[in-house]
């Protein structure tokens, strides 16, 4: 057995100790923190790996604990629910060789772990597909693409049992935390929750727009607030001038084979964007409403369409959402701005699929005020920073 190293964490302790932070320079610190996010890899990977083996001796019940979940996360000062995740996740990488030889390299945080070996235990298949997309993706869009894949239904009864079940589980709980501040939480069946921040949205933006009337500038995440009581405290949507009719919009990606079928076969979408996976069955009866924008994904070439003026349609609007969920640059999805990538509007005089991409507000005003570019396209997408200002000789 190789020797454990013990004497490296004594060096690193030690490194800890006696370096001051202020004493370096910034490029030195920078390293330091590349250096400290492997070696926090390293350590995830060896608990994980060896914490099953530790589960089978009778040292956590020697101590005190009821479990050996009990025992390890007193030992690692973990929460209960982050020692039985690794527990559980230990076990399944017994059959799971590629991920475990990754996590051995340093190539994986905790969290990746966990989203490769749940959805490659419902799904062996997709576990290259997976390591793949930790290594080049977001942990926000690994947990995305693992969730679709242990949300594959074999049959429209089953899309619909998991839906059910959601929203027999549905609730709205709240209490007021340490400082005394009101908080509130809520569990929703997804098109409960589409409907619900499509009405939040519009009204952050008219909260926004009367702030800055006044002159006033907060976080966007506090107008989002105000809009939230603003809208449950009013009597009725008659006072807001509606006729008493709603609003919202809901937008639905849906294959026309899983929309004509009944339920989504792997590989195929029904899902409201920045929400998640819904039942075709759902998409099928919010149609009726006539509230709902649909966008097929097979059914309508929308990339050949140019429209001449400034305003985007509704077909080209949904396409939009439907190729950029996100934004392009990052993974925020709430409140999201239109951007001419390729040329300005006041060039172009057209506003075609091509010529768009969707930005967060910090990404958009990067490009609108400080000099930055967008380029690359769909997939290749890369914010250029604006070159650096030339020196004069002043000799």
């Amino acid at each position: 057995m190789a020797q454990m190293p013990r004497r490296e964490a004594e060096r690193i302790r030690q490194f800890l100790e006696e370096t001051d932070p202020r004493t370096i320079t910034s490029s030195q610190a920078t390293e330091a923190v590349r250096l400290f996010s492997e070696i926090e890899r390293l350590g995830a990977a060896g608990k994980v790996l060896f914490s099953a083996r530790a589960s089978q001796s009778r040292i956590w019940a020697e101590e005190g604990h009821r479990t050996p979940a009990s025992w390890l996360a007193e030992t690692s000062r973990s929460s209960m629910g982050e020692a039985i995740a690794s527990l559980e996740t230990a076990e399944q990488l017994e059959s799971l060789s590629e991920t475990s030889a990754a996590l051995r390299r340093g190539e994986l945080s905790f969290p990746q772990l966990r989203e490769i070996a749940g959805a490659s235990k419902k799904d062996p298949s997709k576990e290259k597909e997976l390591l793949e997309a930790a290594s080049r993706q977001s942990l926000r869009a690994l947990k995305e693409r693992a969730k679709k894949i242990r949300l594959v239904s074999s049959s429209k009864e089953k899309e619909c049992e998991r839906y059910r079940a959601i929203s027999a589980s549905r609730y709205c709980r709240a209490w007021n935390d340490e400082e005394g501040a009101f908080r509130l939480e809520a569990r929703l069946a997804p098109d409960q929750g589409a409907r619900l921040l499509s009405s939040l949205e519009k009204e952050t933006n008219l909260v926004f727009s009367r702030a800055r009337q006044k002159g006033l500038r907060e976080p966007t995440h506090a107008y989002r607030a105000d809009a939230l009581v603003g809208l449950v405290t009013r009597a009725s949507t008659k006072d807001r001038g509606c006729g008493g009719q709603r609003t919202d919009t809901v937008v639905v990606r849906v294959d026309s084979r899983a929309l004509r079928r009944g339920f989504s076969a792997p590989g195929e979408t029904c899902e409201i964007p920045g929400v998640g996976p819904v039942p075709v069955a759902t998409a099928r009866e919010i149609l009726g409403e006539g509230l709902l924008k649909v966008v097929v994904k097979d059914a309508v070439d929308v990339l050949s369409v140019c429209h001449v003026g400034r305003t985007v349609p509704a077909h080209i609007q949904s396409a939009l959402e439907e190729r950029d969920p996100t934004c392009v640059l990052c993974d925020n999805a709430f409140g999201l701005e239109m951007h001419h990538w390729r040329s300005d509007y006041a060039k172009s005089k057209t506003t075609s699929l091509s010529e768009l991409a969707r930005l967060c507000k910090h990404h958009h005003d990067l490009i609108t005020y400080d000099g930055y570019k967008l380029i690359g396209g769909p997939g290749a997408w890369e914010l250029v920073p604006p070159p650096a200002p030339k020196i004069l000789d002043s000799g």
